[in-house]
């Protein structure tokens, strides 16, 4: 056994732990050499290499599963593989970057003002730091039937024990003062006079009727009040909703995206949002933690497009709200 590790001194030596080392063999990304008469585990030095770079893999923030492909793909020398991964993990670290360098702006402004005391917060920094309780206004819009999304979001809040009500827009409503609230609003209706006084934190767009300058400019009535505190989840699956999204006001605050695309899978991996195969829906950067929580759901019956992008829409628009993951569980949807 001369110049072999156990398992304690293999561990210390790339700074890892022994149950992180028995984790790594099992899922096959790097073996012991040799098993003593004792059962121990022995690892020979030439493994340190492959070790270290396991470990620099991890640090980047790549998954076990990401690293096992990687340290494969090193092995056979890929380096187009290799640099295809290493640029779609720095995209989704600047992405993820800058997010953290606005959200770190907004709460060192938010502190600034309490701690002088008696200057009042403004409206966007009470808005974001509510936001984080749950206290929202959601404003569901598009064209088509809207009320199904409603029902889902309010299924969420219910399993929270909050009671969330959904009102219908209309140019006589007198908007609630109290949160939270669900609001409807039918793409004719954005015309109205009053839409530009909602000032949601968070906007469901199912569709858009077309792509022309003037529907666009009907949506865009519901930012007048844009920024950080607000969030909106675009179909990627509509051209339409697309274009949209690429307008200025929107990008003010942070934008998530849902589809049926399996091509699109990995952009909203990076971006934040959700994908739906009509078996099971993945759910991309729940709550916008850091290290960043991904979570899988299942669908639990067969259901048609519309209601099914409901129930994928649904669940993007209450991720950043605070709900633990056992909330989005329902008649409709469950969690592995």
């Amino acid at each position: 056994m001369k110049n072999w590790l156990t398992i304690g001194q293999f561990a210390k030596e790339i700074g890892v732990s022994a149950k992180a080392l028995r984790l790594y063999e099992d899922m096959g990304l790097l073996k012991s050499h040799v098993r003593g008469e004792n059962g121990y585990r022995y690892y020979g030095e030439s493994q340190l290499e492959i070790a270290h770079r396991l470990k620099e893999f991890k640090d980047l923030g790549f998954s076990l599963v990401e690293i096992k492909s990687l340290l494969e793909t090193n092995q056979s020398l890929n380096v187009q593989k290799m640099t295809e991964a290493m640029t779609i993990r720095l995209e989704a670290i600047s992405e993820q970057s800058e997010l953290l360098n606005q959200q770190r702006q907004q709460i060192t402004n938010i502190l600034s003002s309490l701690k002088k005391g008696n200057e009042p917060l403004k409206a966007k920094q009470r808005r974001a730091i509510l936001r984080s309780y749950g206290q929202v206004s959601i404003v569901v819009t598009g064209f088509g039937i809207l009320d199904q999304t409603a029902k889902c979001i309010q299924k969420y809040f219910k399993n929270a024990s909050v009671e969330i009500p959904i009102y219908q827009w209309s140019s006589e409503l007198v908007l609630p003062e109290k949160k939270p609230y669900i609001l409807l609003v039918n793409e004719a209706q954005l015309e109205d006079h009053g839409i530009d006084k909602i000032h949601p934190e968070v906007v469901v767009i199912k569709s858009l009727s077309t792509s022309s300058q003037e529907v666009k400019d009907r949506y865009l009535r519901l930012y007048s009040d844009a920024g950080l505190h607000m969030s909106t989840v675009f179909n990627a699956d509509d051209r339409a909703s697309v274009d949209l999204a690429a307008c200025e006001r929107p990008r003010e605050g942070r934008t998530f995206y849902v589809s049926k695309n399996e091509g699109l899978k990995d952009q909203i991996r990076r971006i934040g949002g959700a994908f739906s195969d009509g078996d099971e829906i993945d759910l991309f950067a729940f709550n916008l933690v850091s290290p960043r929580v991904d979570l899988k759901l299942k669908l639990k019956n067969i259901m048609g497009i519309e209601e099914e992008m409901a129930i994928v829409s649904s669940l993007v628009a209450v991720m950043d709200s605070g709900f633990k993951k056992e909330h989005l569980q329902t008649d409709q949807v469950d969690l592995l």
